[in-house]
């Protein structure tokens, strides 16, 4: 009896660790009031409405929240840290100058891509942030920046992009290229991730003008 008592108990435990854990209410604020402020606009959107989204009532709601602009720095905080360190990681896999730019594109691209609500409100919606909160969320931004302006600066010191261009200008070219798809791309509709870094690369890397041998 005894081993058979011990061996369902060992079932059990597999049994529970297959399951998966269930999202907790404070994520589920993170990532509802990510899609409502994406939707309606940071503005336009209420806590109420947010509360109804999530199933609780406005004054359960304060316990994760204390006020809708709290809930919008720490959208924008996660959304940096998240994407800072994807992009890090990338970067730092690499030691080609050329590969580092083309990890950059490749893991910033798939952290805003596949997570659109939250980069697309830190980018559209961070400027109602006031005080420390806003200082704090373009502390983080700068640091990002920063990322992407030294990776940019050694593949030119190392001849891997063009030098007839200040460096800062390739960094603001790059950051725009990358940030804008936010507000247009549409999961599902035949452009992936993947395939848009590519032809992101390409475009950065080899400009726009017809290569030799094609129309």
């Amino acid at each position: 009896m005894e081993k058979v008592a011990v061996e369902k108990v060992a079932v059990d435990k597999v049994a529970v660790d297959k399951v998966a854990p269930k999202e907790s209410t404070a994520d589920r604020v993170l990532v509802e009031g990510a899609r409502l402020f994406r939707e309606q606009g940071y503005s336009a959107a209420t806590t109420r409405e947010l509360a109804k989204r999530l199933g609780i009532n406005k004054a359960s709601l304060y316990y994760y929240v204390a006020k809708k602009e709290d809930l919008l720095h720490r959208i924008c905080m996660v959304a940096m840290d998240r994407i800072y360190d994807e992009v890090s990681s990338a970067v730092d896999s690499e030691t080609d100058p050329a590969k580092r730019v083309k990890a950059l594109i490749s893991s910033h691209l798939h952290s805003t891509l596949t997570d659109l609500d939250l980069h697309a409100t830190m980018m559209l919606e961070m400027k109602h942030l006031t005080g420390r909160q806003r200082e704090e969320v373009m502390e983080a931004r700068d640091r990002f920046e920063g990322l992407v302006g030294s990776t940019v600066a050694a593949a030119q010191r190392k001849g891997a992009i063009r030098s007839d261009m200040p460096g800062n200008y390739l960094r603001i070219l790059m950051l725009n290229l990358l940030n804008w798809p936010l507000t247009w791309y549409t999961p599902d509709k035949g452009m992936t991730p993947e395939r848009l870094s590519g032809y992101t690369y390409d475009l950065y890397m080899d400009g726009a003008s017809p290569r030799e041998g094609k129309k």
